[in-house]
């Protein structure tokens, strides 16, 4: 059974939020680290979201127990690097605020309900129902309809073989499974 000191890596200017598939999530401060020692002895794979105000990416972390070797897949491969060697694994992400200087100061406050639609307005907790019955809910309360979105879509990738079942919709009340919690 092989050991390995496992370092989730912060590389770039920007405040990140990691969400790794065995249910760890974490917040890393620019060019931090977060280490975790981890004994393998089968094939395994994590999944990794990592998002920012304004984007997220997400990868396969898979180690191979018969090559006793790591292999890092991602649709976005620019913002991802992986270094091995010596029972350390090194995954570093270079996702950055690509928005930020586009994204407006938002103060929170009490979502209102609009008199013609009673509708409730962001900030709000984003809702979703998946293709199994599972109701998610955003952990905190979002400020828009795109943040909604990239939760939604990280939400996805971190529950493999699921879709969205129906229209997502926000509520002033926390509701369902909250994720990631």
């Amino acid at each position: 059974m092989p050991n390995f000191n496992l370092r989730w890596v912060n590389r770039s200017r920007s405040k990140q939020d990691w969400m790794i598939s065995n249910g760890d999530s974490f917040t890393l401060q620019p060019n931090f680290e977060r280490s975790v020692n981890l004994i393998i002895n089968n094939d395994y794979t994590f999944r990794i979201v990592v998002s920012t105000r304004g984007g997220y990416a997400h990868a396969d972390l898979t180690y191979s127990a018969h090559t006793n070797s790591w292999t890092l897949t991602s649709l976005t491969p620019n913002e991802w690097g992986l270094a091995q060697g010596n029972g350390i694994v090194t995954v570093r992400c270079f996702l950055e605020d690509v928005f930020e200087a586009y994204i407006p100061m938002y103060a929170a406050q009490v979502p209102e309900f609009s008199d013609e639609e009673e509708k409730v307005k962001y900030p709000a907790y984003q809702l979703y129902e998946d293709n199994t019955d599972t109701t998610y809910c955003s952990p905190k309360k979002v400020l828009s309809h795109a943040v909604g979105n990239l939760w939604i879509k990280a939400c996805l990738a971190a529950h493999p073989g699921t879709s969205c079942n129906g229209k997502p919709w926000i509520s002033d009340d926390q509701d369902g499974t909250i994720w990631p919690e």
